[in-house]
């Protein structure tokens, strides 16, 4: 298995299904991971995950929201690209009752719900081609087989009866079951090694004030572009925010929300404001309708009339 020393930046399509699961695994291995809802986000990630779900559902808003080609250029760039269960069906060239087409890049076919529906779930100690440290314990819920693996696509994993449950071409991967909900990240670190990363511009100098750590988190004009999963990010990207606000002047709520508007592209001004109040970076009249600087960070306060 190829030792992944630096951290990456890993999107997770996140347009339906088990996103978060693998967001906060991949955190857990100090990675960057990002909920990727439009193609334009996949330019500058390292590698990306397409997660379990509901196969047609999530072939549907592929297809709606324009992301069919772009991923289909990132699968063929090279980087590593992993699908777990839906994920691993929308990889497959050939799938059977799909009834729009996936991306359709690995040289594999499989039958969907192939071992019954939500009741007939489960587990399993599988040996994965690459992965040490003993048998993996996989979760299988309303899962696929991989009837055929076709070159230059190999099995890895296999069930006691011979069923193919994980296969890797190059840089993509497919497993039928959810390695992000069993708390062993050997897979997720497996895949990080599968493939090559890119060759990335010279990135514009941080922001004044801005944390290193928070690189990842901010485009060309220093706004934070996704809310981090890690309580230590969270809190530097409240302390990067908190002296947008100026001392000593009183702001309406609805100034609070234009000016984290300015500052941030996720469209959440109300998480912002909540945790700069919570964490002691605002103070507010208690009925909300004026908000102002304070020192911060405080210890924790009650938050009962927030």
């Amino acid at each position: 298995m190829t030792a992944v020393s630096s951290p990456r930046s890993v999107g997770v399509l996140a347009l339906q299904g088990d996103f978060r699961e693998h967001r906060e695994m991949l955190d857990q291995l100090g990675h960057y991971s990002y909920e990727i809802r439009k193609p334009e986000q996949l330019r500058d990630l390292d590698a990306l995950i397409i997660p379990g779900g509901e196969s047609t559902t999530i072939a549907r808003l592929i297809l709606s929201n324009g992301f069919q080609d772009p991923i289909r250029d990132f699968c063929a760039s090279g980087r590593p690209v992993w699908g777990t269960c839906a994920g691993a069906i929308l990889l497959a060239k050939v799938v059977d009752r799909l009834d729009r087409p996936g991306i359709e890049v690995m040289d594999i076919s499989i039958a969907r719900n192939a071992f019954g529906r939500q009741v007939d779930s489960f587990e399993e100690n599988l040996d994965i081609k690459g992965i040490e440290g003993g048998p993996f314990h996989a979760v299988f819920i309303r899962a696929p087989i991989i009837t055929e693996v076709r070159p230059p696509a190999g099995a890895i994993a296999r069930l006691a009866d011979g069923s193919v449950v994980a296969a890797r071409q190059g840089n993509l991967l497919a497993t039928s079951f959810h390695p992000e909900i069993t708390g062993d990240s050997r897979l997720h670190s497996y895949f990080l090694g599968t493939g090559i990363s890119i060759q990335r511009e010279p990135r514009a100098p941080l922001p004044a004030g801005a944390p290193p750590e928070l690189l990842p988190f901010l485009d060309a004009s220093g706004r934070l572009t996704a809310w981090p999963t890690r309580d230590k990010l969270q809190r530097a990207a409240i302390s990067y925010l908190a002296p947008r606000f100026d001392s000593g002047q009183r702001y309406s709520e609805r100034e609070v929300n234009t000016l984290l508007d300015r500052h941030h592209t996720f469209n959440d001004s109300a998480l912002l404001r909540r945790v700069l109040f919570d964490w002691g970076y605002l103070d507010r009249e208690r009925d909300g309708s004026r908000y102002w600087r304070a020192d911060g960070p405080a210890p924790a306060r009650e938050t009962a009339d927030a």
